[in-house]
């Protein structure tokens, strides 16, 4: 099943804030925001966070919650807030936006607090962390259910123009003879009677041989049902491997359409080239 790399997650437990939120990236990139006492759970935090990313960009904030007395008494320097609180007022009614207490409590020396053990901290910080990696895989997982939506519409056109492809296959042999031979008696004109039907019927053999997309059309069609197949797979992270369908599927269009001699197969391999470009654009988004 698909999951997007964009999505959102928020929780508020604990005394703590946790922000998860999540965009494309070709690979996983995390990054964490927390308050400078507790620098030290950064990785055990980041662990949190790569058991279940596998991909993307994702920016974690974590904030206190100055209201919460489970975590201890709070030493606030007064003082000090409200000389930053009038400094970002002045800033935000000058360039816009505005000042909430976390913005004055995450400048260093506002917040003291007494002397905890930081693994006292660490389980109640986990339970809010948890939540909201709940919240931003859910959100991811919408998102990935949409793009997968469209994305299956998009196969069935696909598919739809391979079997458009099969029929002119049928037809080249035919075609390339009738081209051929309103050539030949174009430019023979009154000696048209001396054509050798023999060996025309020998060179439309080896231009519809030269010419023959059977083995690309087989192959087009089995990419697009192994890509059907991926985006139903319950492994989320899928998106490197549709990655490389994409590249296979583009490649044998590619090859009919250097192949081909039929202008309306040429639109067709064009049509489905396009139908391709909008379905990577989706992949670019799949964990």
């Amino acid at each position: 099943m698909p999951r997007s790399m964009t999505g959102f997650g928020q929780a508020d437990e604990n005394g703590y804030n946790v922000e998860i939120k999540g965009v494309n990236h070709r690979f996983r990139d995390i990054r964490v925001r927390l308050p400078r006492e507790l620098s030290a759970l950064e990785i055990p935090i980041r662990d949190m966070i790569n058991d279940v990313i596998a991909r993307g960009k994702v920016d974690v904030t974590i904030t206190r919650n100055p209201t919460f007395n489970a975590q201890g008494k709070m030493a606030i320097n007064w003082d000090l807030a409200r000389q930053y609180y009038e400094d970002l007022k002045r800033l935000a009614e000058q360039f816009g936006g505005e000042v909430s207490f976390r913005d004055v409590m995450q400048i260093p020396g506002v917040m003291a607090e007494d002397s905890q053990d930081i693994e006292e901290q660490w389980p109640l910080l986990q339970v809010p962390i948890a939540k909201a990696l709940d919240a931003f895989c859910t959100s991811k997982l919408g998102e990935g259910m949409r793009l997968k939506s469209d994305m299956t519409s998009r196969l069935d056109a696909l598919l739809h123009m391979q079997e458009e492809m099969g029929v002119f296959t049928k037809d080249v042999f035919n075609i390339y003879r009738d081209r051929l031979k309103a050539h030949m008696e174009t430019l023979l004109a009154d000696r048209a009677s001396m054509l050798d039907e023999t060996r025309m019927e020998q060179e439309v053999a080896i231009m519809a041989d030269k010419s023959d997309i059977t083995e690309e059309l087989v192959r087009l069609q089995s990419h697009i049902t192994s890509f059907r197949e991926t985006i139903d797979f319950p492994e989320p992270s899928i998106g490197r491997r549709l990655d490389f369908l994409l590249q296979e599927i583009n490649r044998e269009l590619n090859t009919i359409g250097s192949k081909n001699q039929v202008m309306q197969l040429g639109r067709i391999v064009i049509e489905a080239k396009t139908e391709v470009e909008k379905i990577r654009e989706q992949v670019q988004n799949i964990e």
